[in-house]
């Protein structure tokens, strides 16, 4: 209260200072000059006097700060996400490569154990064929051999069979050679002893064995062949007649 007292002395006006109507000096004609005390309590008493006003530019004024504010903030969560979702991606295409060489890789290892696996296959088929043609081209072989073998042994047994035969058929042959042979030697031994009868002379004999040409021959060679030193035989004597 003192203040505003001592305040109402400082701003009283002189007496002497007069004003018209219109409020302005009559000296000069210019409007009285406030003090900046006077000016700040106007300026006080103008903004408290329309609040809602106020209120009203306050939010005015706001509204573009919360507006910059605002714009500000998506921008940088915009940043932010774009930042995010580019890093996101980065690490997605990353992953992306990433999974597609391993699944390159694990296609690739597929294929060449497939491809080993059917080699591996294949070449346990071509031995095991291979082994069945082998067993079979040795039991056709083993075969063939037996049955040359049996073919050799019939012929063996047939040729043996047919030299037996012929053996035998030689020996029959021989035996009945031999037979005839020996049946004619004895015919001829037979044939070639004379025994003397009683009334034959050495000639007679000689010209039935000789013949009458050969007969004197016939003789010589009848006491050549029994050792006669004459044409004497006693009879009953037993005369070889040479041929």
């Amino acid at each position: 209260m003192a203040r505003k007292r001592k305040d109402k002395r400082e701003f009283e006006e002189p007496a002497d200072y007069d004003m018209n109507s219109e409020g302005q000096d009559e000296f000069n004609n210019e409007p009285p000059m406030l003090s900046r005390s006077d000016s700040r309590r106007g300026k006080k008493k103008t903004i408290f006097r329309y609040p809602l006003l106020n209120l009203l530019i306050v939010f005015f004024l706001l509204i573009p700060i919360v507006i910059v504010i605002v714009f500000v903030t998506v921008q940088n969560l915009g940043s932010s996400d774009e930042v995010k979702t580019e890093t996101e991606s980065t690490v997605n295409v990353s992953n992306n490569t990433d999974a597609k060489e391993e699944k390159a890789k694990a296609k690739k290892a597929a294929e060449e154990k497939a491809a080993a696996e059917k080699a591996a296959a294949d070449k346990k088929a071509a031995d095991e064929k291979a082994a069945a043609e082998k067993k079979e081209a040795d039991a056709a072989k083993a075969e063939a051999a037996k049955k040359e073998q049996e073919a050799a042994d019939q012929k063996a047994a047939e040729e043996k069979a047919a030299a037996d035969k012929a053996a035998a058929e030689e020996k029959a042959k021989a035996d009945a050679a031999q037979k005839k042979a020996n049946e004619e030697a004895e015919k001829k031994a037979a044939a070639s002893s004379h025994t003397v009868q009683a009334g034959e002379t050495l000639y007679g004999i000689a010209r039935s064995a000789y013949g009458s040409a050969g007969a004197a021959a016939g003789v010589e060679k009848i006491k050549q062949a029994n050792g006669l030193g004459s044409n004497d035989v006693p009879v009953g004597t037993v005369l070889k007649i040479p041929q």
